[in-house]
């Protein structure tokens, strides 16, 4: 079996593959849509796992979320 080494992205890189501001990002790591690995005190993703379809429409997931919120 042969493994691959993925150097890990930084919150910054993963808002903008995912377009997505940096709270959604936060909000997407606390419930546990969103994969990342704590580094020490660091935060850090696998852009393979960003690229996954059910991470795609996290934007409009979160801005649903707000306008039900606000109704």
């Amino acid at each position: 079996m042969t493994q691959t080494v993925e150097d890990l992205i930084d919150p910054a890189a993963a808002c903008q593959m995912l377009s997505i501001d940096q709270s959604s990002l936060l909000r997407g790591i606390n419930d546990g849509i969103v994969p990342a690995y704590r580094i020490g005190s660091a935060v850090r993703f696998r852009p393979s796992e960003l690229r996954h379809p059910s991470l795609s429409g996290l934007a409009d997931y979160y801005r649903k979320i707000d306008e039900e919120f606000a109704a």
